[in-house]
């Protein structure tokens, strides 16, 4: 995909979603581990949203093509266009691979993606997405929906982790999520050739009441469907965690010993899954006895 010329006019879109005063207020009174780190994710979406308003997204993806050969194509949302600046930053910094493309589109035209907040293409041809863009996605490709309104993510992500529905709270987490995705992807490819295969078995939902049980505990509710959206979650849950509450990059130390400090049972699984250890996962996803007797 081509990157679109950059434009000379500035941005003049106008944003209207700041975290208040009286939250941030009230997060900081509450003083707990969990509020002050909610408050400092707060403070840094603020701030990248105030930012985003100088910003012209065909630059953003201009640089970012420059610096990580990813080709971008934001539209005209300079907020998504510095979502995705910041997350390749992060990869970059943790020496992960990035995705092939970042792509904005309206998935709310298609039968199967309209509530999603993004998707990463594993699969060289859907017919879903042919049917209503009539193109395909290179493989690896993270494509944003742009009917979603990014302008409140912050505030939608404090409500979907209160939910136990997404395994962090930070506005960056759907962006690092997908990134892992095509990570994962990627390294089934080097790995067997071909990841397709591999990564359609890793998209079968979990039947093991047990490992759903330990992993809507240890990630989310989300996390706890198939495997490779465990693999995403909990992965995108220690980036998060690792990052500076200022400059919003990791610290690939902390990354490390936040990895280690899991469950042998998360461990094992996380593990299977990345490396397409289909037989380990299956013991995980279907087998009735509990997980301490895999």
């Amino acid at each position: 995909m081509k990157i679109t010329q950059i434009q000379k006019q500035t941005n003049t879109q106008k944003f209207t979603g700041l975290i208040p005063q009286s939250q941030l207020r009230e997060l900081a009174r509450t003083n707990t581990p969990q509020a002050r780190k909610l408050y400092n994710t707060c403070l840094g979406f603020n701030a990248v949203y105030r930012g985003a308003q100088e910003v012209n997204p065909d630059t953003i993806a201009r640089q970012i093509a420059d610096k990580f050969q990813i080709n971008c194509d934001f539209g005209n949302n300079p907020l998504v266009a510095c979502f995705i600046a910041l997350t390749s930053n992060i990869f970059h910094k943790l020496r992960f691979t990035q995705p092939t493309n970042v792509i904005l589109r309206d998935l709310s035209k298609t039968k199967n993606y309209k509530d999603v907040l993004g998707i990463c293409a594993v699969h060289t041809y859907d017919n879903d997405i042919y049917t209503t863009f009539k193109e395909t996605f290179p493989l690896r490709s993270v494509v944003i929906n742009s009917a979603n309104d990014w302008e409140s993510i912050q505030s939608d992500m404090i409500r979907m982790r209160d939910n136990n529905h997404m395994s962090t709270n930070h506005f960056l987490a759907p962006f690092i999520h997908e990134f892992m995705h095509s990570m994962h992807f990627d390294n089934l490819v080097k790995r067997f050739g071909t990841g397709s295969v591999k990564m359609s078995e890793l998209q079968k939902e979990f039947k093991n009441k047990n490992t759903i049980y330990m992993l809507q505990r240890e990630t989310s509710n989300y996390g706890s469907v198939s495997p490779c959206e465990m693999f995403a979650e909990e992965m995108t849950e220690l980036v998060v965690d690792s990052l500076h509450p200022r400059t919003l990059m990791p610290n690939e130390m902390l990354f490390k010993m936040n990895r280690r400090k899991e469950s042998i049972e998360m461990d094992n699984l996380l593990d299977a899954c990345w490396n397409g250890d289909i037989k380990t996962v299956e013991k995980f996803r279907r087998r009735r006895l509990g997980i301490f007797g895999l």
